[in-house]
This record gives structure tokens, C-alpha cells and sequence, in this order.
């Protein structure tokens, strides 16, 4: 009779190892401000209008200089309302829209990895993924139109019904570095 290990009755995916194989990179992108949205730059235009206005208006409050009890607390009663309003909104935002504030936040900072065995999205500062996807969910990729430095949208085409993937079944990214590279290590699998 034939003794078999417990593992060996699991698909593939899930069998242990014994002996632990290091996962070899195939792709490494660090995109930076690349990987903000493609609509994060109107939205920082008017957002550097709405600060440039709160700038003249405290100027306009603040200067000429006070001199007098009543015009101290004018100015610094203007000031605490625009404070006010500022941090309303912004809390306003950040109670509507809590996921993608902070992942626009976060998208600066992330880190994109082609191992041998899965897709892993990093932050520095945390100790584990911020997310994960084995190579079994993932069917290739799609390149798009690169430009001359190699930098474009790409996808990544996941199996049917994947939790992770959006309505047609793809992971989009706007402006990865070295697209075709990461399309390249998709497809080596």
C-alpha cells in the first residue's frame, strides 16, 4: 500500500512545498505619479484654482495688517471660517468617496510585480501586498499604444466572474512603464 501525503490529493494551486522556491521577478514598475488616474490632473487644476482664490481671499482679510481689537478678530473669524469650509469638504469627500481618496493617495506609491506566480500590487510600507492575484486567475494580457519611452495602458485579461476584475473582465492600467514588457511576462506564464 502506497502512503500519500495529504497535499497530494489538492489541485495544483493549493499543494504545499517542502522544499520553498523563491518567486523569480519577470516585470518590476514602480509608475509614480503615472499611476494617478487619467482624470487626476483636471481634477489638481481645480483644485490649485480653489486654493489660489482662498489664498486672495485670506490676503485680501489679512492685509492691510490689523490694527485695532475688532479687525484682529474679523480677520481671524474669516480665517476659521474658510478653515471651515476646507476641511468640510475635504471630510465631505473623504466620507462619500473613502476608497478612492485613498487610493489616489495611495497610487503614487505603489509598486507593480510579475513573479512566476502571481501579480503583486506593494506598498513600502507595509509588510504584506496590498493585493494579490496567482497566475491561475489570470488568462493574459492586452497591450495598448505605447509611446516612445514604452509607456501606455496595458490590462490584464482574468478568468470569468473574478472578484478583482472590472465589468469586462480586465485590470486596466492607464500609463504603465515598459507596457509591453508587462504584457510580455503575462504571456510567459
Amino acid at each position: 500500500m502506497e502512503i500519500v501525503p495529504p497535499d497530494a490529493t489538492l489541485p495544483i494551486p493549493y499543494v504545499r512545498r517542502l522544499n520553498r522556491i523563491a518567486e523569480q521577478t519577470i516585470y518590476l514598475a514602480r509608475p509614480g505619479l503615472r499611476a494617478l488616474p487619467s482624470g487626476a490632473g483636471a481634477v489638481a487644476v481645480a483644485v490649485a484654482f480653489q486654493a489660489f482664490t482662498l489664498t486672495l481671499l485670506l490676503w485680501a482679510v489679512w492685509w492691510p495688517a490689523p490694527i485695532s481689537t475688532g479687525d484682529y478678530v474679523f480677520a481671524i473669524g474669516c480665517s476659521a471660517v474658510f478653515a471651515f469650509l476646507v476641511i468640510s469638504v475635504f471630510l465631505l469627500l473623504l466620507r462619500k468617496y473613502p476608497g478612492f481618496l485613498i487610493a489616489i493617495l495611495r497610487a503614487p506609491f505603489i509598486s507593480l510585480r510579475v513573479t512566476d506566480r502571481r501579480i503583486l500590487w506593494t506598498l513600502p510600507w507595509m509588510k504584506g501586498p496590498l493585493m494579490e492575484i496567482g497566475r491561475e486567475r489570470v488568462l493574459g494580457g492586452i497591450l495598448g499604444d505605447v509611446d516612445r519611452n514604452g509607456n501606455g495602458p496595458a490590462a490584464v485579461m482574468l478568468v470569468p466572474g473574478d472578484p478583482s476584475a472590472d465589468i469586462d473582465g480586465n485590470i486596466h492600467f492607464d500609463r504603465l512603464p515598459n507596457a509591453a514588457a508587462f504584457v510580455a511576462a503575462l504571456r510567459n506564464w
